[in-house]
């Protein structure tokens, strides 16, 4: 980008505005193009058909336009408006060496590069907690994955206790303190089917009644 500047008026081609101390004018895209024609061509004199190509390129416009146009330009120079010079028969001029264009640099941040995250230094030597640092996005992304693999592993480790509180062992009776059955109890004639079983052995019954 750039502008161009003469003593405290300012013209910026990009934005269609000139500025002077008192006031600041938005120029139409064609009063802009004029005006930034003749400035990068100061002392040369341009010919009214050059100017109208400039201003509105590739139409087919009245002469009075370019009339319209230099009336506003010289409103907006206010003060200097003797800067824009006409030349009967000819065309028109802009005084040599008045504006001087200046640069404006700029230095674009490429996102994929490197992401600014604040973060909490707590090393020793540095004496504040939230320093500014640069993380590469792999980086990044790696913390993020750790993360999401302990948030994971704490759910299913949480779900794991309230599972096994709320599980229940199989119901267990004893019989003649020597014998231990468990589980479909309800199912099991204790007079029929528990007579071979040897003593001391635990006893567990399934969902058909058969003793394991």
């Amino acid at each position: 980008m750039y502008f161009y500047k003469f003593e405290e008026n300012v013209f910026e081609p990009q934005k269609n505005k000139y500025s002077t101390p008192e006031k600041i004018t938005k120029l139409s895209p064609s009063e802009s193009k004029i005006l930034q024609y003749l400035i990068d061509n100061s002392g040369d004199i341009v010919s009214r058909e050059i100017l109208l190509e400039i201003g509105w390129p590739g139409k087919i416009v009245v002469p009075n336009s370019l009339n319209v146009s230099i009336a506003n330009l010289r409103k907006a120079l206010r003060k200097n408006k003797n800067l824009l010079i006409t030349i009967k028969g000819e065309g028109f001029t802009f005084l040599d060496n008045s504006f001087l264009k200046y640069e404006i640099e700029t230095h674009p941040i490429n996102k994929s590069d490197f992401i600014d995250v604040l973060l909490s230094d707590n090393d020793e030597g540095e004496g504040t907690s939230n320093n500014k640092k640069l993380i590469r996005p792999h980086k990044l992304i790696s913390i993020m994955k750790i993360v999401g693999y302990n948030s994971l592993f704490l759910a299913m480790f949480v779900w794991g206790i309230l599972w096994l509180d709320n599980w229940q062992s199989p119901p267990c009776v004893m019989i003649n303190n020597d014998q231990r059955i468990c589980g479909n109890i309800e199912l099991l004639n204790l007079n029929d089917s528990i007579k071979d079983i040897p003593k001391n052995d635990v006893i567990y019954v399934d969902t058909a009644g058969n003793l394991h």
